[in-house]
Formats: structure tokens, C-alpha cells, sequence
């Protein structure tokens, strides 16, 4: 299968632990870094202007895995309830295609292996930069997802609305109908207004 041929028989993750925030579930301890300059890394729940986080970032590893396709979504668990556990949170963004790239890249002062979409291929939900309300610091979530070999996966009505509408996602139900791993995770703050 081509990744990004996925429909509305949406995958994803399978409950493991990756660099999360506390209470936030799923969890995982696998750290992903994510940048969106090759000077500073948004990693480990650093503070992120809004302005800073207009256009989407770039993934990478510490080490190269050819021969991995990956999924990448993003969720805002503040988004209903600031502290929330990620059972309403907002979808940010999902984005399949994604391989690793044999290459190295220093960002900061890391040496990395960014994810590239090669293909070309389409979200199915692009991107939406961080925009929480003025004054109020939400966490902003990204999960990677091994889709190595996956044919398309089934998820409840109720998951496949959530993820066209992006309001009142639940990656908890997502992670366990679809069936996948979580392979990594980041996350990082945006407080509105900055």
C-alpha cells in the first residue's frame, strides 16, 4: 500500500510510552525531536511562541529507519479543558507518508534524521498552528506511528467524525480500535497571544 491512501478508515497508534506530558493519555517516553528551524528544537514541553509555530515543523529521529513509513498526528489536550488527558482533545494536524531520511541534520546542537514526505502525499487534516485563547498555555502534542505495511484500519463512526472535524478527538479510543504503535512522541507550550 501507498502510504496516504488511507480514507476515512483512519490508523493509528497502539498504546506505548513516548515524551508526553504528565497525565496525558496515551503516554510514551520515546522522544521524537521536532524543530522548526535547524537553530532551536520545540521538544520536551519548551515554550513556543505562536508566531513561531505558524507553519507546519519538521520531525526527525536520532537514528535513521529506512524502510519505516510513519503517520504523525498533532493534538491539542488543552483544547477543551486546560490540564485535559487527551479524551477531547483538538486535532492539530494528521499526516502519513512520512520516511526516514538516511541523512543527518544538526539542529541545535542534536544530530538528527528528519522525516520526509517524498511522495508528496496529502493530509488528511493539514496542519493547524497552535491558537489558544490569550493568555492560556496549552500543550501541543505530536505522536509518530509506525504504518510500515498497513493496509487501512476501521475506527468507530464516532472516532471518523471526530477526525473530519478535528473537535473532540479522543486518541485513547483512536489508538485502541485502530490497532498501531506509538513510536515516539514531543510535545511543547504555546500560550495565546505570543
Amino acid at each position: 500500500m501507498k502510504a496516504g491512501s488511507f480514507s476515512l478508515v483512519l490508523a493509528l497508534v497502539g498504546v506505548a510510552a513516548a515524551m508526553t506530558p504528565p497525565g496525558l493519555i496515551p503516554s510514551n517516553t520515546e522522544n521524537m525531536t521536532v524543530f522548526f528551524n535547524t537553530s532551536s528544537l520545540a521538544t520536551n514541553g519548551i515554550a513556543i511562541a505562536q508566531s513561531a509555530a505558524k507553519n507546519t515543523p519538521t520531525l526527525a529521529l536520532d537514528k535513521s529507519l529506512t524502510g519505516t513509513t510513519f503517520m504523525v498526528l498533532m493534538v491539542d489536550p488543552d483544547a477543551g479543558n486546560v490540564g485535559g488527558n487527551g479524551s477531547s482533545a483538538f486535532l492539530h494536524w494528521m499526516q502519513d507518508g512520512f520516511t526516514s531520511s538516511s541523512k543527518s541534520v544538526t539542529v541545535g546542537n542534536k544530530t538528527v534524521f528528519a522525516l520526509e514526505n517524498t511522495e508528496n502525499v496529502v493530509p488528511i487534516a493539514a496542519y493547524l498552528p497552535p491558537g489558544p485563547p490569550t493568555g492560556q498555555t496549552h500543550r501541543y502534542t505530536q505522536y509518530l506511528v509506525d504504518t510500515t505495511g498497513v493496509k487501512g484500519f476501521t475506527v468507530s463512526p464516532s472516532v471518523a467524525n471526530s477526525t473530519m472535524t478535528r473537535v473532540a478527538f479522543n486518541m485513547q479510543d483512536f489508538v485502541k480500535q485502530a490497532n498501531l504503535t506509538i513510536i515516539s512522541a514531543n510535545f511543547w507550550k504555546t500560550t495565546g497571544g505570543t
